[in-house]
């Protein structure tokens, strides 16, 4: 059985910079993108590349190959593994410890933070919650 650890994504919206991949662990979210639905941004602390397809099908196709991603708004989804700190009072995943110029975050659902720290906390017990 062949295991896949790579998501095939493009450098630009319209495919023209071909294809290259990226290991599912440099993943930090994914987002809708909202100038054009049915393409999804994956953020990495590289930048961001684009895929096609609904979010939801991302999450299970990912979540089946061992990875953790959740859901933490309506077309968001953060890589459990890649956070490091959780902002209570801002409801804000960040994926550094510490925030500086070149920090990454994603907001979270007010209405879903609750049940997404629940999950976090269980899943990857080093993050931190301020």
């Amino acid at each position: 059985m062949c295991t896949v650890n790579c998501l095939s994504v493009t450098a630009t919206p319209d495919g023209s910079g071909g294809i290259i991949t990226v290991d599912f662990q440099h993943i930090l979210f994914l987002k809708c993108n909202p100038s054009e639905s049915q393409s999804i941004l994956v953020h990495t602390r590289e930048g961001v590349y684009y895929i096609m397809g609904p979010l939801r099908y991302w999450v299970s196709a990912l979540n089946s190959t061992g990875c953790h991603f959740s859901i933490v708004d309506r077309g968001t989804v953060v890589n459990i593994d890649n956070v490091a700190r959780l902002d209570r009072a801002f409801k804000v995943a960040h994926f550094n410890v510490m925030n500086g110029p070149n920090s990454l975050n994603c907001t979270i659902a007010y209405h879903r933070y609750r049940l997404v720290e629940k999950e976090l906390v269980r899943m990857n017990p080093n993050i931190i919650v301020c």
